[in-house]
Formats: C-alpha cells, sequence, structure tokens
C-alpha cells in the first residue's frame, strides 16, 4: 500500500514508515491506516461538521488528537530533512543546553553523526532491579487484595510490562538515544497494576537508565550513560504546568534531583543531578518552528 496514510496528519506512505517499527510491523501500520480510513470517511460523509455532538465525533476524529499521529509526523519530518543532524541539534540544545550533559561527547553534533535512526513505538523491557524490589515491598506498594492474589500466580509473572516509547532516536554508531514520551490533550499515568506510586514519567526515565532491551537488533546498542529524556506537548501546557500532573513532575525533576532518588530508590549509587539535567521539555511548536510542516495541522488552528 503506496498511498498517503492521511495528507495531514501522517503525510506519509506506509514504506516510507515501515522502516522505523520494530516488532508486529503490519499491525502497527494497520493502526494508523484504520484510523486514517475512518477519518477520512467522516469528512467525506459530512462536510460540514459544526454542532455534531462530541459522541458522534470523539471515535471517527480520535486522529486529530492522537498522540502516535502528532509525534510521528513531527518526528519524521526533522528525520527526512536533508540537513537533520542540524535541525536536531538545535531542537536538544533548546532542550538540554549547548553543551550534552553526556559521558564522551562534547557536542550535539558528535551526538548525531553515524548510523542514526528513527523508531516508534520501541519496546523495553522493565528494570529487574525495579520488578525485584516491587515484589519484596508490595505490600508497601498497593492496597487492594485482589491484585496481591494476582501477585501470586505461579509463573511469577513480571510486576511491570514493558515500557512503549513514542519515539526513539538512536545513533548505532556511538549509542547515543533521545527518547520522547508524547503527549497532545492527556496525562501521564500515575500508577502501574501492581504499584501505585510508579508514575510513568519516572517510568521512562528508569528504562533509560537501564542498559537492557528487547531481542531486536535494532535496538541493541544504546548506551544508557549517552541516552536522555524528552517530554513532547503543545507549548499550551508547558506555558500552564500546574494543570498537568506532568507538568508538576518535570518540574520537580529537573530541579530537584532527590524527588528522582526518592521516586527511584531501587537505583542506588546514582549521581541524580546529573539525571536531573538528562531531562528535557520540548513542543510541538518547536518541531514546527525548526522545519515548517512538521505539524501540518497547525497551518489550520493555530495552538
Amino acid at each position: 500500500m503506496l498511498d498517503l496514510i492521511d495528507e495531514t496528519y501522517l503525510p506519509f506512505t506506509t514504506e516510507k514508515l515501515r522502516p522505523h517499527f520494530v516488532g508486529d510491523v503490519d499491525g502497527q501500520l494497520r493502526y494508523y491506516q484504520e484510523s486514517a480510513s475512518r477519518y477520512q470517511e467522516f469528512k467525506l460523509s459530512h462536510p460540514d461538521a459544526r454542532g455534531i455532538p462530541l459522541t458522534e465525533a470523539r471515535v471517527p476524529r480520535q486522529i486529530e488528537k492522537d498522540e502516535r499521529f502528532w509525534t510521528i509526523t513531527a518526528t519524521k519530518w526533522i528525520f527526512d530533512a536533508p540537513d537533520k543532524e542540524a535541525l536536531l541539534a538545535r531542537l536538544l540544545a533548546k532542550a538540554y543546553g549547548s553543551v550534552p550533559p553526556l559521558t564522551g561527547i562534547p557536542d550535539w553534533p558528535a551526538c548525531l553523526k553515524g548510523d542514526l535512526r528513527l523508531y516508534f513505538e520501541a519496546c523495553f523491557p522493565s528494570p529487574k532491579t525495579y520488578r525485584d524490589s516491587l515484589r519484596s515491598q508490595l505490600d508497601r506498594r498497593h492496597l487492594i487484595p485482589y491484585v496481591f492474589d494476582a501477585a501470586e500466580r505461579e509463573d511469577a509473572r513480571a510486576l511491570e510490562g514493558p515500557t512503549h516509547v513514542d519515539a526513539l532516536f538512536l545513533n548505532r554508531t556511538n549509542g547515543f538515544a533521545w527518547f520522547i514520551e508524547a503527549k497532545v490533550l492527556s496525562d501521564v499515568s500515575c500508577s502501574i497494576s501492581f504499584d501505585v506510586f510508579r508514575n510513568q514519567i519516572v517510568r521512562s526515565i528508569d528504562v533509560m537508565l537501564d542498559g537492557a532491551s528487547t531481542p531486536e537488533a535494532a535496538l541493541q546498542g544504546r548506551d544508557p550513560e549517552r541516552s536522555l529524556f524528552c517530554l513532547l506537548t503543545p507549548a499550551w501546557f508547558k506555558g500552564s504546568p500546574h494543570s498537568r500532573l506532568y507538568g508538576w513532575l518535570m518540574q520537580e525533576y529537573a530541579t530537584k534531583p532527590e524527588a528522582l532518588a526518592r521516586d527511584l530508590s531501587h537505583r542506588q549509587g546514582v549521581d541524580w543531578a546529573r539525571v536531573s539535567r538528562k531531562i528535557g521539555w520540548l513542543t510541538f511548536e518547536d518541531f514546527q518552528d525548526t522545519r515548517p510542516g512538521a505539524c501540518p495541522w497547525m497551518r489550520q488552528r493555530a495552538i
């Protein structure tokens, strides 16, 4: 299938997107095709959508607020640019400062030079240190009886599943990695099934700090010491961080390293001040400003 998935929210062919997924590639692409198809059918049958109830529009127009569509379009538009390294260096400097807070890399061009890849929905296993810690103190991380019963299954199930990264820039030459967690309207989750204190931001940072990865060869070679985490949202929410839980968490983790130590207490001997410098926050508007067209829906209505 070579046609565009959607001219505005995902203006790429499926064949152009295929190299950016690892694992169940056809299933991943099918999600975008089906969502875009529902959207296009809705537009054809409702040339004037004014006054249509939310209950009728929410599902067929999900694409308009779907962070997966927003993320792929914004990041791939940068990745496909002839001067992608310069554009990415500009974004990274905006998020983390002019000097990378990384081991053995003097500047942003050095981070990006080499075999640079872009992956979507990359999957990383929960860190073993966290899973072991959670199992040993489950009675201090949850309070519901059926949860304790489920944790006793004979197969000793993992108490936290893998983490899916919305977008991942990975330099397979030097191990540099840039984790991106994107939000449009949704907030971060503030728990997992077996841990009421585990929030989505710190979970992603925990995975970033860990050396484990899935068996897919595409994700091998990432260096935790050369990895960064970034939240990507509309500028509205960065300007009003109090309106979302992630706003409070990002401010705390970026300015109070002891908060990271508190929420990642299973990790010992970590320079948390250095980790806090590896946490950044960019907006979709930053991507649009860096390369116009990265967020084509912004031409229709100011965000």
